[in-house]
């Protein structure tokens, strides 16, 4: 049953928006109460007209809204009377408006003058997922493990050996004068490389 024709809507103090006559008559007093209760208690900015557009998702359907009002207690969205008639009553609502989703419960609904539903709802809690992006900038942003700091330091090492190499070569090592004092390092590192062996055993 959609809730603008069931009964527990109307015990549950709202405005019945089967009877265009009866709403238009039974809402202008009720409307003037809640107006001024809202207004006593919360500050509510009107939404301009480029920047309405939201979705009102009820079970499996995604119904067109327009967002005309935001407080920090809910919102006031207007919807075609036809897709009006297909909320059901009895579990909440999410409104995807402006890249966030709330998930809202219906407090009210009257006729709008163009033919249309005009419903208040109200905020029970942020549905909105958190950007894929912050994960991205984290896993970029996490520290480096000791497995990569081991390949690091591995490579680093094999192109230091390499150059060391190269400086050694006969041709290139007499062209640059390098040969003997690499040749007289080497023979140090070994010396000590045994005499540490030795010192050992």
């Amino acid at each position: 049953m959609d809730c603008l024709h069931d009964p527990a809507w109307a015990g549950r103090g709202r405005v019945h928006c089967g009877s265009r006559e009866n709403a238009a008559n039974a809402s202008e007093g009720l409307t003037d109460r809640m107006t001024k209760t809202h207004e006593t208690r919360f500050y509510r900015c009107a939404v301009h007209e480029d920047n309405a557009e939201a979705v009102l998702c009820n079970r499996r359907r995604r119904l067109d809204a327009r967002v005309q009002e935001i407080s920090i207690d809910g919102f006031t969205v207007l919807l075609r009377r036809q897709d009006a008639e297909r909320l059901t009553a009895g579990r909440p609502w999410r409104l995807e408006y402006s890249g966030a989703t709330v998930e809202v419960d219906g407090e009210w609904f009257r006729d709008s003058p163009d033919g249309n539903v005009q419903i208040g709802l109200r905020r029970l809690r942020d549905l909105t997922k958190l950007d894929s992006t912050s994960g991205s900038v984290l896993s970029r942003r996490r520290p480096t493990s000791v497995r990569e700091s081991g390949h690091s330091g591995l490579i680093f090492s094999g192109l230091l050996l390499t150059v060391f190499l190269i400086l050694a070569m006969p041709g290139v090592g007499d062209a640059l004068g390098t040969a003997p004092r690499i040749e007289s390092a080497i023979l140090s590192i070994w010396s000590a490389l045994g005499n540490l062996i030795r010192g050992i055993k």
